[in-house]
């Protein structure tokens, strides 16, 4: 009998191997282990009374827009109390309409990440091999 369910398996391997799990579980790996940077926004009032402004820091990367519509994108190289500069200019805190900074990577428990991939080795293996145990309860299994 020829099966036909393309989602859950792959023509010639076997019926058992769920070629969708494969892939999500591939996603899901891929999602989970890239280092990826947000961009935290910074309340510019704050900025204005605490210099220097909370999570910026020299060498942080900031992304600022003015009150003029003009965008910039910078590593952090002079602070005081008045504001930020770095390669393209210095921008005052009352000239800005938005200020986002940079979030620090986080670094990872390698332990949990390698106990995480094994846990999911586990559930593959066994997932991948559940089509060979029957039960039977309270009778003989029939011979296929």
């Amino acid at each position: 009998m020829k099966n036909n369910n393309l989602i859950w398996s792959d023509p010639g391997r076997s019926p058992g191997r769920p070629r969708l799990f494969w892939r999500y579980l591939l996603a899901l790996l891929v999602f989970n282990l890239s280092a990826c940077s947000t961009m935290q926004t910074v309340s510019i009032e704050s900025a204005m009374q605490h210099s220097p402004p909370r999570g910026i820091e020299y060498g942080s990367l900031v992304k600022v827009r003015t009150l003029e519509k003009r965008s910039a994108e910078f590593r952090v190289t002079d602070i005081t109390d008045e504001g930020l500069g770095g390669k393209p200019g210095f921008y005052r805190y009352e000239e800005l309409e938005s200020l986002k900074v940079e979030q620090p990577r986080k670094t990872y428990n390698w332990g949990m990440i390698i106990g995480g991939i094994l846990a999911a080795a586990a559930v593959v293996f066994l997932f991948d091999n559940a089509d060979s145990v029957r039960v039977c309860s309270g009778t003989p299994c029939p011979e296929p």
